[in-house]
């Protein structure tokens, strides 16, 4: 079974997606922070992650370039989560990354589609 982690500091947003990702039949992880998930990044063989973008310590950028360091073919499966409308460094970044974005509110087919073109890499 392949495993997914997700980074949200919204409990709601990452209980929510943690039982759609089960339903599909992916073993999930939640976080609520970058900080609290990089013990489980090192030690775990994830195979895709959902951050949110903007959390209360961090950004989920950060967390995407230690998880490129540590597995590239994991930073191919990573998605940025965010609410930000204009945000100067997500848009930098997000320029200079091949990294997929779901904008919140979003609807669990976005999810679904993302994880079907991740299946074909």
């Amino acid at each position: 079974m392949k495993k997914i982690l997700v980074v949200d500091d919204e409990p709601d947003v990452a209980n929510l997606m943690k039982l759609f990702l089960n339903s599909l039949g992916y073993d999930t992880d939640i976080f609520p922070s970058c900080e609290d998930s990089l013990a489980a990044v090192m030690e775990e063989k994830y195979w895709a992650v959902f951050c949110d973008y903007l959390m209360p310590k961090t950004t989920g950028d950060k967390l995407f370039n230690i998880i490129r360091s540590a597995d590239e073919e994991l930073a191919k499966r990573f998605v940025i989560i965010t609410g930000a409308v204009l945000d100067e460094k997500l848009d930098v970044f997000l320029k200079g990354e091949d990294v997929k974005v779901i904008n919140k509110p979003f609807k669990l087919d976005e999810i679904r589609n993302i994880l079907m073109e991740f299946e074909k890499i």
